[in-house]
């Protein structure tokens, strides 16, 4: 059992213009500086960070890495960059109760692969950005393009620079847990940035990127039944899970292939530019074009279990950005129109908003990942 994810080990094939592929994070340490909210200066610079100097600074979840060289640093210099589309609907978002957000409004502008899938559609993590403009509420951008949330160029060029310089081959995490009636083999992939956004029109920029595919095996006298009754790919905090033998799977023998999305690095189960939101014309281009990392190619497996400083760890795996009230305001004064920008002044605001899409996320372990904890009940796998 404990070889398990060998014999599973997936196949991923990757767009022809990707830039970024699965890695250690702890190559990413060895480039990257540690922050914490509300300081200007590095609390641990660079060169200096490992997993014990992360350990010993790392567990507030106001602290966050940063392994950019050039680029934004504060929030004021990434909505530079943003249109009023893209600061507006941040500001109306940041107003809204997201327990009262309608998502009738946001399913329909979903294209989804199948029917059944089609509930999964809730799990998108720009669900609560895009209701107030399906509701018509976004005067500034209706009609219009999808305001995109974007860091600069130097930035991407920045990332691109420092992982090429520093990997160490390809990495896949793993780990291996029972969960009502399945035993469920977990596969996290972590790419040191995002460039879905810039490179490819997509939804966002960000530093550190998340991703994974999931095996759940009926379990018999404490043990996984083989082959996989099920197999789940993540894609954008959503996923698609489907029985081991669908004409959706590719399998190479024992080993399931997932196709990535170009600088989303999102997993799908099969080669295709796949619509995300029709309306918007949001599009993951996972063509399987480029490089394949084979089954074999993997140079590091690591058990995910026994990687404490993870769990350890509170913070982001890249920057985080958080834009004061006023500020927001003064931009939105700036660049909105006065109709508009009066219709924004009498919502309620919290004192600061945490830039959605830019801001690098969390790591694969605690409760913010519900994936983690509860696979079966997050990958909507059927009770035996």
């Amino acid at each position: 059992m404990s070889d398990l994810h060998i014999k599973y080990a997936p196949i991923l094939r990757f767009h022809k213009d990707e830039k970024f592929f699965p890695m250690r994070a702890e190559d990413m340490l060895a480039y990257s500086t540690l922050h914490v909210k509300g300081q200007d200066k590095a609390i641990v610079p660079r060169g200096q960070l490992n997993v014990n100097t992360l350990a010993q600074h790392g567990r507030s979840p106001d602290v966050f890495l940063r392994s950019i060289k050039t680029g934004p640093f504060f929030s004021q210099d990434v909505v530079s960059e943003w249109g009023e589309g893209a600061l507006e609907m941040v500001y109306r978002w940041a107003a809204a109760n997201p327990a009262n957000l309608a998502e009738s409004l946001a399913r329909k502008a979903y294209s989804w692969f199948t029917p059944k899938n089609k509930d999964a559609a809730q799990l998108f993590w720009w669900n609560q950005l895009v209701t107030p403009l399906l509701g018509g509420d976004m005067k500034s951008t209706s009609g219009e393009e999808l305001p995109r949330l974007v860091l600069p160029l130097a930035t991407q060029d920045s990332a691109v620079e420092q992982y090429e310089a520093a990997r160490s081959g390809y990495a896949y995490y793993y780990r291996q847990v029972e969960d009502g009636d399945y035993f469920c083999l977990q596969y996290w992939f972590f790419y040191s940035f995002n460039n879905w956004g810039r490179g490819f029109a997509g939804m966002n920029d960000h530093e550190g990127d998340w991703e994974g595919m999931m095996l759940f095996f009926r379990k018999r006298n404490g043990r996984p039944q083989e082959p996989p009754a099920y197999i789940t790919f993540a894609d954008h905090e959503s996923r698609q899970t489907k029985p081991w033998g669908h004409h959706g799977v590719t399998l190479v023998g024992t080993h399931p292939v997932g196709f990535v999305g170009a600088g989303s690095h999102a997993t799908y189960p099969e080669a295709s530019s796949h619509v995300l939101m029709k309306l918007y014309n949001l599009v993951d281009q996972a063509t399987g074009d480029g490089l394949t990392i084979d089954h074999d190619d993997w140079v590091h497996r690591v058990d995910l279990d026994e990687t404490r400083w993870f769990g350890e760890y509170k913070g982001s795996f890249g920057t985080r950005f958080w834009l004061p009230l006023a500020q927001a305001r003064n931009l939105l004064q700036v660049v909105l129109s006065g109709s508009i920008y009066g219709a924004l002044v009498g919502l309620k605001m919290p004192a600061e908003i945490e830039l959605p899409g830019v801001s690098a996320p969390r790591g694969p372990v605690g409760p913010h990942r519900p994936q983690y904890a509860n696979p079966v009940a997050w990958a909507g796998v059927p009770a035996q």
